[in-house]
């Protein structure tokens, strides 16, 4: 039996890359993996067994319809591409919110919309805490975020009973090429160093640290598979435990 197709969304670097590579170790499943950036997506998968790469803006309308035909028997659908840009609120204009909203929200919406139809059966959000709480000056991503959430609950009551399950990972702090420039802005705007405004950041963990990309991948690999079945609806934060506490 072949493994399952799974579609990754922003797979060229940071947390989608790493979700992709942890798919596809023991070949446990294959991927679709997708991004903008060509260049990017034929360094990290040039020549990988079980992948196919595909080029493709998820902001643009038919995304989804794209998808679908390049992969028609696809299993699940992990929606990771992202921004996430900081703004007091004074800078917060409509231009930044229509960005969050585009990406963050609408683009994973029509994605399911068009890749459940066909089939998909497991669908992965990528949130954040930010999701799950506020943060200042990221109100504009946080909307986003709070707003494909609060679709996931949505969605995983809709499709219950048709056995299609979506989940949401919130992770905290990861350590990516966002993160890198979130410490580069951090930086430039409180003087502090690169150690300084990393350790800023750690510290709204109770682990008091910053999280990896594998950790995040990992459960996202859980929630595709078959022992995820009963897992529905849920927002499974990567923390150390700060929106508990």
């Amino acid at each position: 039996m072949e493994s399952p197709w799974i579609i990754v969304t922003g797979a060229s670097r940071g947390i989608g890359l790493a979700v992709a590579r942890e798919l596809l170790r023991d070949a446990a499943f294959r991927v679709v993996a997708v991004a903008r950036d060509e260049a990017a997506l034929k360094a990290a998968f040039g020549g990988s067994a079980g992948v196919q790469v595909v080029v493709q803006d998820v902001t643009d309308a038919r995304a989804g319809e794209r998808l679908a035909e390049v992969c028609p028997a696809a299993w699940g659908l992990v929606n990771n591409a992202g921004l996430a840009e900081s703004a007091p609120l004074k800078q917060t204009d409509d231009d930044l919110l229509r960005r969050h909203m585009e990406l963050n929200f609408y683009a994973p919406m029509r994605l399911t919309r068009a890749l459940v139809a066909k089939g998909v059966r497991r669908v992965v959000n990528l949130c954040s805490t930010a999701a799950l709480t506020g943060y200042p000056y990221v109100s504009a991503y946080a909307a986003s975020k709070h707003a494909l959430l609060g679709a996931t609950r949505s969605l995983a009551r809709e499709f219950a009973a048709k056995g299609v399950t979506f989940n949401a990972v919130c992770p905290g702090y990861v350590r990516t090429e966002m993160f890198e420039r979130t410490l580069e802005n951090i930086a430039a705007k409180t003087g502090l160093d690169r150690a300084g405004a990393e350790s800023k950041l750690a510290q709204l963990s109770p682990q008091g640290r910053v999280f990896e990309p594998g950790e995040v991948a990992a459960l996202v690999r859980y929630l595709l598979g078959p022992q995820a079945a009963g897992i529905n609806g849920q927002a499974l934060s990567i923390d150390g435990g700060e929106v508990a506490h």
